[in-house]
């Protein structure tokens, strides 16, 4: 009776969990630390699939060094945890010596020792998300019951998985431009408010400051092509636009489409001589771009501005980069 009690009380605490946050890395956290009093184990560790390669690597692990197997990818079909990924379906090895399925892999490079395993999917509505683990007590073997439980588990984390990718997705779709897929104004206000409370500072231990590059950029002559050609040829050519100025930054650049013909890049950087030849490179780089020819031999031509400084004054900064785009602009149209 006493069991099942705790059973209740270890399934009314995870689902409390789930309806309590949407920070995946929270749940999953207070998932295991359930686990981590419920089953007492060794070791004990959540390892997430990579969608694009199908590989499992780790999220949580207790019990063993995390830094010795952050890097580490199990393939799918490799190991216990690999074929519970690949077939989804869990698996209880209680002498992991009898079982060809087993990998030493981690063993080797943790220098843990695994007797017994138990290892089930995270699955939700026939995707897999994860794989949990549980290795080795103790107090003894695991058993049969313990591995239905910790199916169940399982079933409670990967809805927290599912509900955390539909959450990213749904804040992804109200911060991105549908046409050009940049980041919008939306996210770009995000960004403001968050750098000015925090006064330009990186959320990390030693809470370096931030220096900034704001370029801003105007198509010149865009009411022409949508008059000329329609708005059909406009949208390929604010795509065309959008995909010759990602070809001058760096992966980790932000770039916003912030209005009908308006795009923004922000550029932040630890150190501010670095940030000053970043932004001679990009700027370089856009003044090449900055005129090309669509239909009939049409050019398109956008002008820019740049500025930089502490990334706290960055509405500071996005003005001075909009007075210098238009300053170019004007002088271009009196050339």
């Amino acid at each position: 009776m006493g069991f099942d009690i705790e059973i209740k009380k270890l399934y009314a605490n995870i689902g409390k969990l789930i309806t309590s946050s949407l920070t995946l890395n929270e749940i999953l956290e207070g998932i295991m630390e359930e686990v981590r009093m419920f089953f007492s184990p060794d070791n004990w560790s959540l390892m997430r699939l990579d969608p694009n390669t199908n590989e499992l690597f780790f999220v949580i692990a207790s019990g063993i060094d995390l830094k010795k197997v952050e890097h580490v990818r199990m393939k799918p079909g490799e190991g216990i945890a690999g074929i519970v990924a690949k077939t989804g379906s869990a698996i209880f090895v209680p002498d992991t010596s009898k079982d060809r399925r087993f990998s030493g892999k981690v063993d080797r490079i943790t220098g843990f020792a695994t007797k017994s395993i138990i290892a089930v999917p995270l699955t939700f509505r026939n995707t897999v998300y994860g794989v949990i683990e549980l290795i080795n007590r103790d107090s003894g073997a695991f058993t049969e019951d313990e591995h239905i439980i910790l199916q169940t588990i399982a079933e409670f984390s990967a809805i927290a998985f599912a509900n955390a990718i539909l959450y990213e997705k749904a804040i992804l779709i109200s911060n991105t431009d549908p046409l050009t897929g940049l980041y919008n104004r939306t996210k770009l206000e995000s960004i403001i408010s968050e750098t000015t409370k925090s006064g330009g500072m990186l959320r990390r231990k030693d809470d370096l400051p931030l220096y900034a590059v704001v370029i801003t950029i105007d198509i010149d002559n865009f009411k022409e092509i949508n008059d000329n050609f329609g708005h059909r040829e406009g949208d390929r050519m604010l795509k065309e636009t959008s995909t010759r100025i990602r070809a001058c930054l760096r992966s980790n650049d932000l770039f916003f489409r912030i209005g009908g013909d308006e795009f923004l890049i922000l550029i932040t950087e630890q150190n501010h001589e670095r940030l000053i030849a970043i932004k001679e490179r990009v700027t370089g780089a856009i003044a090449k771009s900055s005129r090309f020819t669509i239909r009939n031999g049409f050019e398109v031509r956008f002008s820019f501005g740049s500025a930089s400084g502490p990334l706290s004054q960055i509405r500071e900064l996005i003005h001075r980069a909009d007075l210098e785009m238009y300053d170019r602009k004007n002088s271009a149209k009196k050339a």
